[in-house]
């Protein structure tokens, strides 16, 4: 750290009793002369964190002592010579932050003392990790990420006795996790998220029962069948991420450990069936997130057990039935996502209660779905409304729905969750922290309650495509920064001239409103008419009907006249 620029020049092999060469966190450019080789006592070469191109010269295997070869944020191109296998004294080998490409060269094995390999972000990389890894026995941790290896995770890991980080993250591997990785008793951090890694999740990796890292993580894979019930063995991890895999069944068995530390659990993007009901168990959980799976059952099932949650994210399943009232139990809830399900009912004033609110997402309630909640002949006619649902047919003849035992039928059925009804409560000032509240695709009927422009933190406001009627209160129109969306609405749809126009609060203050730009809705006439009545000190005429106040139609303003064209 000397502000150091320049190349290293050709002389440096004459220093025959060097042992240190450090020029780490400068500005030198140029390459590493093959010269570097004539250094034979040299312990460490550190010139990480500088400008430096070219290859790494293959005479470096001649530094029989070399002990730290640190090469680290360069600008390194070519491959790794298999001279490198030749430094039997080497103990750390950094070259992650470069432009190396080629291969891992299977030379590598013969490195006895090697405690640190660190490959990461050589986004050219690319073969295979070798099976001769397994005879390093020293070797202590293995981080190769963020580059374009492909193959399997070979067998031979399980060899790695003194193996402490295996961080493969961010690759194209391959293939199984082998079972072998129980072996690793040693092991305290694994990173595998962001493979393509298939089949099963081993019984073995409840063997690892020495992580430190708060984290476990195997999301974004191919990984199948059911979660093992190993993984709630893992008492030390707090954070478990499987999101974005195939897996199946359920996570009831992740709360068998009675001394689990999970605070965060991350099943999105699954093949999940079942809603885990762990009862009194997992009492840390404070993040559930089983978005995009294909749960199919009551809502109301096993929320009232998850005592310390605040983040509760089940988006896109196939949950029925209603928001049920012990949704208050979850005093500490901050986020509840229940969007992209097939939910009916009113919103439950019990909500009103949850006074950490930030995010209420229930949007596109109204959808079709099998019917799965008993078996009758509805009948030739459409739009039959049975259980909570609108069944529709064909008019071909009548239909039978399936059941939950899966009776096969001819032609599959399918009805139309009609989604939450009733009206917007107007307690939503009980949630002052609310910033999202997303309540589009229902059948919402009522009044916009003046009271949710009370929301100040509120930036996404979106009612579209319910039945609500009145008009839009001007009271939103504090709410500046938000994105306000209304369109779809009976209000919208209404066909007196006169009612359709909005709060110029609204139409002047809030640009992320979506009639914000709809000239029937916001006549850009009317704001000039603002700018009118401020530059003329409009708060001291002695009538100013309908300029101040709740702003209605322009038209209505003390003074001005509208003519056929508005």
């Amino acid at each position: 750290e000397n502000d150091l620029s320049g190349t290293i020049p050709s002389e440096i092999g004459m220093l025959s009793q060097l042992q240190m060469f450090w020029l780490s966190n400068n500005y030198v450019d140029g390459t590493i002369p093959s010269e570097v080789g004539m250094l034979s006592q040299l312990l460490a070469l550190d010139l990480h964190n500088n400008g430096i191109s070219g290859f790494i010269p293959s005479q470096v295997g001649r530094l029989s002592q070399l002990q730290q070869l640190k090469l680290t944020d360069n600008n390194i191109e070519g491959t790794i010579p298999s001279e490198v296998g030749m430094l039997s004294q080497l103990e750390n080998l950094w070259l992650f932050l470069n432009n190396i490409n080629g291969t891992i060269p299977s030379e590598i094995g013969n490195l006895s003392s090697i405690k640190w390999i660190s490959l990461n972000k050589n986004t050219n990389f690319t073969g295979t990790i070798p099976t001769e890894v397994g005879k390093l026995s020293t070797l202590e941790r293995l981080s190769i990420t963020h580059t374009l290896i492909t193959g399997p995770i070979p067998t031979e890991i399980g060899m790695l006795s003194s193996l402490l980080r295996f961080l493969i993250n961010d690759n194209n591997v391959t293939g199984p996790i082998p079972s072998e990785i129980g072996l690793l008793s040693t092991l305290t951090h694994v990173r595998l998220f962001t493979n393509r890694l298939n089949g099963t999740i081993p019984n073995e990796i409840g063997n690892l029962i020495f992580l430190q890292e708060s984290i476990f993580n195997l999301s974004s894979n191919l990984l199948t069948g059911t979660i093992p019930m190993e993984l709630g063995m893992l008492s030390t991890v707090q954070s478990l991420d499987l999101s974005m895999n195939r897996l199946t069944d359920s996570l009831l068995h992740l709360g068998d450990n009675e001394t689990s530390s999970l605070h965060y659990l991350n099943v999105s993007y699954n093949n999940l069936t079942s809603f885990p009901l762990f009862g009194t168990r997992l009492q840390k959980l404070e993040t559930l997130d089983l978005t995009s799976n294909q749960i199919n059952q009551d809502v109301s099932v096993g929320l009232a057990d998850l005592s310390s949650i605040q983040d509760l994210i089940l988006s896109n399943n196939f949950f029925y039935g209603s928001i049920p009232n012990t949704i208050r139990s979850l005093v500490r809830l901050e986020r509840l996502h229940l969007d992209h399900n097939h939910l009916i009912g009113t919103i439950p004033d019990d909500i009103l209660s949850l006074v950490r609110l930030r995010e209420l997402k229930v949007s596109y309630s109204q959808q079709e779905r099998q019917c799965f909640s008993a078996t009758w002949d509805c009948g030739v006619s459409a739009g039959i409304y049975q259980g909570g649902d609108i069944c529709c047919y064909s008019d071909s003849g009548a239909r039978v729905c399936s059941d939950e035992a899966g009776v096969e039928i001819e032609y599959p059925q399918f009805c139309l969750t009609p989604g939450l009804r009733g009206t917007i409560p107007a307690g939503f000032t009980n949630t002052p922290y609310l910033q999202v509240l997303e309540l589009s695709n229902n059948f919402l009927t009522g009044n916009i309650p003046r009271e949710i422009g009370g929301l100040s933190r509120l930036k996404v406001l979106d009612l579209t495509n319910n039945s609500l009627t009145g008009s839009i209160p001007s009271a939103l129109g504090v709410l500046a920064d938000a994105v306000v969306l209304v369109q779809g609405n009976d209000m919208i749809r209404g066909q007196n001239k006169n009612d359709k126009i909005a709060p110029l609060s609204l139409c002047s203050n809030v640009p992320g409103f979506d009639l914000f730009d709809d000239p029937t809705w916001c006549p850009p006439e009317r704001n000039m008419l603002k700018e009118f009545f401020s530059d003329a000190k409009g708060q001291e005429w002695t009538n100013a009907a309908g300029w101040v106040g709740k702003f209605n139609n322009h038209c209505d303003w003390h003074g001005v006249e509208c003519n056929e064209e508005g």
